[in-house]
Order: structure tokens, then sequence, then C-alpha cells
């Protein structure tokens, strides 16, 4: 047993944690979502203590939240507590992760409505389909399908940001188009705030959407606006999906270019740690986590590759 248990409700250590570690750290949409976490803890285990914590125990909690939502909500749940517990053991109130082989499991069945990420070929079909549209969306769309930025942060890009000299751009902050007045804001965390290089076909790209505005003003929000009114995620979602009916791929999101981006990437052999660098992810367990299905195939074609070294060294 660790020398110094601490015996507190663990909903109320998870508030601490927040409170200490994620105020002023991350985005306020962000901060909710941790706050929600905490209020469902305190629903479903009001009474668990963490210095007697067991794996058990978490496992039974997952269980039980799981009941009612979706698989991917329920991973996300687990992902949640398992930092503040981990910090638990560092700081040597509980004597081990009581998160360690803890799984996410669901009840709900999960619908689908969208994939996640495009292939290499259907990604082809659908850059020809964008390319002939010629229109501020689908420039759009090809513009993350180059850079895989969030969406928030596509629409925080200013002409100041964009070095087209030097073929970089600069991911500094984003834009809060969830409210009416809209506004800049801080990037998702620290780790966000990135130099991202493209190509001179990306740099066409802005050179032609940063046309008439001035250095600090959200260009690709403002052209948007001038054509549609007020942008909303769904509103593009909609657009996106015509164009992938036209090519003939799956419907993705306006999030799933950016999976495709790092997809494309992860399968052409480009370290982890450079698509995480690119992505604004903290750390590469984010990367690995959301595209561990790629890593394992490259794992795979890495084998092969090894046996086929090793057996012609016998030749």
């Amino acid at each position: 047993m660790p020398s110094k248990v601490r015996h507190i409700k663990f909903y109320k250590y998870f508030k601490e944690w927040v409170d200490t570690y994620k105020v002023g750290q991350v985005r306020p949409v962000t901060l909710n979502k941790y706050y929600l976490v905490e209020k469902r803890l305190k629903e479903l285990v009001p009474d668990l203590d963490l210095g007697d914590m067991t794996r058990a125990d978490v496992q039974r909690l997952i269980n039980e939240y799981g009941k009612t939502h979706e698989y991917p909500t329920v991973l996300d749940f687990l992902h949640h507590i398992q930092a503040p517990l981990r910090d638990a053991v560092y700081e040597g109130w509980i004597a081990k992760d009581p998160t360690y082989k803890v799984h996410a499991t669901s009840q709900v069945k999960h619908k689908e409505t969208r994939f996640k990420y495009l292939e290499s070929d259907q990604v082809s079909k659908l850059v020809k389909v964008l390319e002939k549209d010629d229109s501020p969306e689908a420039l759009m769309f090809l513009f993350d399908l180059k850079t895989g930025l969030r969406f928030a942060e596509i629409f925080g890009l200013t002409p100041k940001d964009i070095d087209l000299k030097n073929l970089t751009l600069y991911v500094n902050k984003t834009w809060n188009y969830k409210e009416k007045t809209g506004e800049f804001q801080p990037t998702k965390n620290k780790y966000s705030n990135r130099v991202i290089t493209i190509d001179w076909q990306t740099a066409n790209i802005l050179q032609r959407m940063m046309q008439g505005y001035s250095e600090n003003e959200p260009f690709w929000l403002n052209k948007l606006q001038s054509k549609n009114g007020r942008i909303y995620n769904s509103t593009l979602n909609q657009k996106l999906t015509k164009f992938c009916k036209e090519a003939d791929v799956p419907r993705i999101s306006i999030h799933g270019l950016r999976h495709t981006h790092a997809s494309l990437l992860i399968s052409a052999g480009v370290s982890i740690q450079s698509v995480a660098k690119r992505l604004g992810h903290g750390n590469t367990e984010t990367t690995q986590r959301v595209y561990i299905h790629l890593l394992d195939d490259l794992q795979e074609r890495d084998n092969n590759k090894m046996m086929t070294i090793l057996t012609g060294l016998g030749a």
C-alpha cells in the first residue's frame, strides 16, 4: 500500500483534478466535457472512495455507463478518468492504476451514419469532384484534406498566419463559430499551436481565398459567410455529403477530412510523432489510439519486410 493513501470521494477528486490541471489550459467547450463527466461520476458512484478503488470498481462503473451510451462515448468517458487516476498513482495516493486493462463496454448499438475516413482511391475520386466545382466550400474541403486542421482552426486563420514564401502556415487560434457573434479564441491546447508545411497547390488556394482581406481577418469564415450567411458545421457537412455522393464515395464529415489526412500520412509511412505534431495532439498516445488500426497494418507490413530481409541473409 502507498504511504499516504488519500480517502476522498472519487467524483470530488476528479473535480479537484480538473480545477487544478484543466481550468485555463483547455477551451471552455472541452472543460465542460470534464464537468459533465464529474456529474455522471457523482450520479453513478457517489460513494466510491479514491483510496479504495480497484480495477473491478472501474470496470463496473464503465459497464454501468455503457448501459445507456454507445461504445465511442463510453471509450471517451474512460479516457477522461484515466489521467486523474494515473496522477493519483504518481502522487502515491493509490498503489496501482485501477484503469489498467479496463475495457469500454456498451449495450447500445452504435449507428454509424458517416465513415471516419476515406481510403486513398476514394480520396482521389473526391478530389476530382472538388477541383471541378471551384466553390469556396469545395476549396475549403480540399484545403482540409491537405492540412488536417480542425474546423474551428480553419476559421481562425488570418492572412497574417500564412507564409506563402516559405510554404507554411501558423495555427495559433480558433474561431468560436458556435456563438452568434463569434470571436477568436485559443486553440484546443498548447500543443495545438503549431507550424504546418503546405504544398504549392494549397498555397495557391490560400492566395485566392485571402485576396482582398486585411492581415487580421478570418478569411475562410468571411468568404463563406458573404455567400451563405452565418455558417454552421452541419451546413458544410451537408455540402460535403453532396460532393461525396457525386464522387460515389462514402459520406464523411468535415472532421472526417482531418482523419483522412492523417490516415493518408500514416499509411504512407510518415512517423506517428510527425503526424501527432501536425495534428496538434499533445502526445503520440492520442494519435496511436485513434489510428491503431492503421498502425497494426503498418506493423504487419514491416514484419513482412523484416522477414524478407532476414531470409535474404541466408541466400
